[in-house]
């Protein structure tokens, strides 16, 4: 059969709407995605990390279902990728033998088929709200018409949008929408308290880099809330919390764009002081918990405030960012799946920049920025090269863009700061939580400094937990590379929210506190 009868095929059996969707076993849920699908008669429902996987015994071929934000075509191309075959490159992704509109209850989907051999891919998709939802499979032509597109069809039909967890509530949990000040800055967050009486232990959350809200959402990865998450979970196992807007964005005043990790640090320090005067908190147990640069925020206000309770480190780091940055440039390159070679040259060029940067050396670190960017525009396809213009002053506007963000007071502050000497003052209970397939801050790296500096500290009560399958958001992730965030399941890594869980309640929830 021909490509133009073989899409007819399909797109029919796609396009039709009869019972089949109606007798549905099995309902897969993602709240925090915002949608429900039932599995397909006959079909069983594999509830798999941040996607659904359907089977059935005498099919060869899977049917995955899968939601992350971002467009229709980069999420669908990452859904192939990542659950067909790693190997399929973006110019195959980028030209299906056609695509077509399927106009649904649920919204009209753009169904993507693919010839590869005597394979079928078929994605079909949908974009709501900046989330992309993805039914993708591969089979042979005599399956899609035996089997999948009746599966597919009952996917479709079945599948409803509800409402995120972002207006779900909780009954379990008491939340007080509170207010303090920073200095002259008022701060806005939310108080979440567990059931019974208090007063409670309490963790203040602190979020990494970025301008963030309470929940610590990151404006890339719109339904990624791993403040809120860390918060409701603690609260099931009987610990407040206490997180906010960052100064200048949400709710909170002040000016983000000109703030540095030290400015951060006197938010938290104000918020460790608010909470210590709440009658629902108990003042000497509250401890800090901080992502990323937010674990280097937790070290700095534990430093100069001994009654701070215990503090988390997640994925955060415990050498100097110059360190720190060429370590996660040699990691990401290499996940990127570039050769050896590659990954060494952009290593020794991540030092030489960094080098000038220190020194304020700009038109150095201009002519190492501009060199680099031509060398990756050199190695594109032609067709992909010769749409990018005039290479030159796109090495140009990518200097300028890199040189602009090193130059902002937080660069400047990061780049010169050593969290060494806070973590050396701190000997109350320290928890260091690393992501195994982390490469913006590596474990291997970070945990010698971080257990050296609080054994400077006389330090005796200190865990280090790796979270193998863990990224640098603790998502469960494959490869650990950045470009996969999107692509992941909301949520963060149960193994993660255990290990933090069980260690705050043995030294805050025992009966001789």
């Amino acid at each position: 059969m021909g490509r133009t009868n073989l899409w007819y095929v399909i797109t029919m059996c796609f396009m039709f709407t009869g019972a089949a969707g109606l007798a549905a076993g099995d309902l897969y849920e993602d709240a925090r995605a915002g949608f429900a699908v039932p599995a397909p008669p006959g079909w069983q429902l594999s509830r798999e990390s941040g996607y659904a996987r359907f089977t059935r015994d005498d099919v060869v071929a899977d049917i995955f279902v899968v939601a992350a934000p971002g467009s229709d075509e980069a999420v669908t191309a990452a859904a192939i990728q990542l659950l067909i075959d790693a190997e399929l490159d973006n110019a195959f992704i980028d030209h299906p033998l056609q695509a077509s509109p399927i106009p649904l209850a649920s919204g009209t989907w753009t169904q993507r088929i693919y010839q590869r051999g005597e394979m079928l891919i078929a994605a079909i998709s949908v974009e709501r709200d900046g989330i992309t939802s993805v039914v993708v499979t591969e089979a042979t032509q005599a399956e899609f018409m035996r089997a999948i597109n009746g599966a597919v069809n009952a996917i479709l039909t079945g599948f409803e949008f509800r409402e995120t967890d972002e207006v779900q509530t909780d009954a379990r949990h008491i939340r007080y929408d509170i207010t303090f000040a920073s200095g002259s800055i008022p701060l806005a967050g939310v108080m979440t308290l567990p059931d019974g009486s208090g007063p409670h232990p309490a963790v203040i959350l602190i979020s990494g880099s970025g301008a963030q809200d309470r929940d610590g959402r990151n404006p890339a990865l719109p339904h990624y809330r791993p403040m809120r998450w860390i918060a409701d979970h603690l609260a099931d196992h009987g610990i407040a919390t206490l997180r906010f807007d960052e100064r200048g964005f949400g709710e909170s005043g002040g000016v983000h764009a000109t703030a540095t990790t030290a400015d951060f640090a006197d938010d938290n320090e104000a918020a460790f002081r608010y909470l210590r005067n709440r009658p629902e908190i108990d003042p000497s147990h509250i401890g800090l918990l901080g992502h990323s640069e937010g674990g280097v925020i937790a070290a700095m206000v534990a430093a100069r405030n001994p009654d701070v309770g215990l503090v988390i480190s997640m994925a955060g780091s415990a050498l100097p960012y110059s360190e720190v940055v060429v370590r996660q440039v040699e990691l990401i390159t290499r996940a990127s799946g570039l050769p050896d070679d590659e990954v060494a040259a952009m290593r020794e060029r991540q030092i030489r920049a960094m080098r000038h940067a220190e020194a304020g050396e700009w038109e150095q670190v201009r002519e190492i920025v501009q060199q680099s960017t031509l060398e990756q525009i050199a190695r594109l396809p032609e067709a992909q090269a010769a749409a990018i213009g005039d290479p030159n002053e796109l090495a140009r506007r990518q200097a300028d863009a890199e040189i602009a963000g090193m130059q902002t007071p937080w660069m400047q502050f990061f780049m010169s700061y050593d969290p060494r000497p806070d973590w050396e003052q701190i000997s109350v209970p320290v928890l260091g939580v690393f992501g195994g397939l982390d490469t913006q801050v590596d474990a291997a790296q970070n945990r010698p400094a971080l257990e050296a500096a609080l054994r400077s500290a006389g330090n005796h009560d200190v865990t280090v937990a790796i979270v193998e399958t863990a990224n640098h958001l603790f998502q469960d992730a494959r490869t650990g590379s950045p470009n996969e965030y999107a692509t992941l399941g909301p949520g963060l890594h149960e193994q993660f929210l255990d290990i933090v869980t069980r260690w705050i309640g043995e030294r805050f929830l025992r009966p001789d506190r």
